[in-house]
């Protein structure tokens, strides 16, 4: 059983690389039905792959929903990569949504959970740290972005041109993340 549920994850995995999302959504949902009494991480990835589904058609809400259950479940399950990798799409979401503070709980989590799995020349987890980082720092240029503009904002409301001015510096240095890093790609091996 096990076997044929592992097969409708490649098949949606393929499905959603061919940009076939609905497809790939339709199996990622009946690998987590097929999963849920069986196997807890085979469901956890079924229903991340829901989550990266649904991000793929801008759907962040209902990402954020299938990873927090995912995470809820690998947390039961002890699976410490797992749970990492989880955390670290959950994080990307939450920030994308402008849940600042559970992102950054999220992947705080995950960067702990990556460093405790590093070994020494291990590639995998040395990239799984290097992206969660990343994450991190979107996370904080997100927020800062937000903070800055909310600021720059109130400070021309109330005419106070040396905040305006302090505000739009910090808002130039920040102006890539308005929109340019909703959609990057981590970096691959």
């Amino acid at each position: 059983m096990l076997e044929t549920i592992k097969s409708v994850l490649k098949q949606a995995a393929q499905a959603r690389h061919s940009g076939e999302s609905a497809e790939a959504e339709r199996l990622y949902k009946e690998a987590a039905a097929e999963a849920k009494a069986k196997d807890d991480l085979t469901r956890a990835e079924a229903l991340m792959g829901v989550a990266q589904t649904r991000r793929d058609q801008d759907d962040l809400i209902f990402a954020a929903i299938n990873y927090a259950e995912a995470i809820t479940i690998l947390r039961g399950a002890g699976a410490t990569r797992e749970l990492a990798y989880a955390l670290r799409h959950a994080a990307d979401v939450r920030s994308e949504l402008k849940e600042y503070a559970v992102a950054g709980s999220h992947i705080e989590e995950a960067i702990r959970l990556y460093r405790a799995l590093l070994l020494e020349d291990d590639r995998e987890a040395t990239l799984d740290l290097a992206n969660a980082l990343r994450i991190s720092a979107l996370n904080e240029e997100r927020e800062a972005l937000a903070s800055w503009s909310e600021a720059c904002a109130l400070y021309d409301e109330l005419g106070i041109s040396a905040g305006i001015q302090e505000c739009n510096e910090h808002l130039d240095r920040l102006k890539h993340h308005n929109e340019g890093s909703k959609h990057l790609q981590e970096p691959a091996a």
